[in-house]
């Protein structure tokens, strides 16, 4: 087993335990085992793993919508590293009211955590978490901005705060990822169960097409993944692999978890099933670092700015 698997597992393992309502316990794993420092400067001043590693971990997570505030940690640890800052509480981040940029009014995967990385007159600053804020995502603690308090002395770069948007992007393309194969990997074994007319529902060609059409939008999701966590990792056009990765999954994602409800029947659309927590994670995803109309939007303006 090479090391890219064993992150894989143990995050499952960790994923397998999650309670659903309270995310205490996932997250006190999640700090034991350092998947909470994935992007925490290691020896030679690189992060302790590459952004593939990283995405495997959030990808395992997703899997059964875990709210632990494992993508927000990793977020301030990011624009943390790229400042040359540190903060010595376990912080998440503040974003903008339309939940795209750093900085803003709205302390966002906030479950277990007081503080947060905030940008301020492009300078860093550690900022209280105030009262939590609902919101569409069940399982993902929002808040509302505290009070100040300190400034860090580090700002970010343009260059650094574009690829800290990249890297964004990435980790909720990850996040779509998973919560949109963890509610289809469920579909596919009630379709092997489930009985009507004597025979199990996966037997019949409607069935087989609503899933084998659920399965290509995965692994599309999959490799647009992979090739924009490689590009971050290389330098190889991160920008446009990670707008295309997070644009394609904003729809491929929810058109998954559509196709699964569909397989599951009524059951799906009861409170007590959990696929309304799939649906409701990845039309909030969806909407993270822009929508897939404002990628694409943005990826046409810059190819036509490049003259291409």
């Amino acid at each position: 087993m090479n090391e890219d698997e064993l992150l894989a597992r143990t995050a499952a393992e960790i994923a397998g335990k999650c309670q659903g309502d309270t995310h205490d316990s996932c997250w006190k794993a999640l700090t034991d085992t350092g998947f909470s420092a994935l992007r925490d400067v290691g020896d030679g001043g690189d992060p302790m793993a590459t952004v593939t590693q990283t995405a495997l971990v959030v990808t395992e997570l997703s899997k059964v919508v875990c709210g632990a505030p494992l993508i927000g940690s990793l977020l301030a640890a990011e624009a943390l590293r790229l400042a040359d800052a540190e903060v010595d509480e376990p912080a998440t981040v503040v974003l903008g009211s339309g939940l795209g940029s750093l900085g803003g009014s709205v302390g966002w995967d906030t479950a277990s955590l007081t503080h947060a990385v905030t940008l301020d007159n492009a300078e860093l600053a550690l900022v209280k978490l105030g009262d939590p804020v609902e919101a569409g995502d069940f399982t993902r603690g929002v808040a509302e901005r505290g009070d100040l308090v300190r400034g860090l002395g580090a700002g970010l770069r343009e260059s650094q705060l574009r690829h800290w948007q990249d890297f964004a992007r990435l980790l909720v393309t990850a996040d779509l990822l998973g919560a949109a194969e963890g509610l289809f990997t469920q579909a596919v074994e009630y379709a092997k169960q489930r009985v009507q007319f004597g025979r199990a529902i996966g037997s019949f060609q409607a069935v087989q097409h609503i899933l084998a059409r659920a399965f290509t939008e995965l692994e599309a999701i999959r490799s647009t993944l992979a090739h924009a966590a490689h590009a971050i990792d290389t330098g190889e056009d991160p920008h446009t692999a990670a707008a295309v990765a997070k644009a394609y999954a904003s729809e491929a994602a929810v058109s998954v978890v559509e196709a699964s409800i569909q397989v599951f029947g009524g059951v799906a659309i009861t409170w007590e099933f959990p696929a309304h927590l799939h649906l409701r994670r990845v039309v909030a995803d969806a909407a993270l670092f822009g929508t897939a109309d404002d990628l694409y939007g943005l990826l046409h303006d810059e190819l036509e700015g490049a003259g291409r």
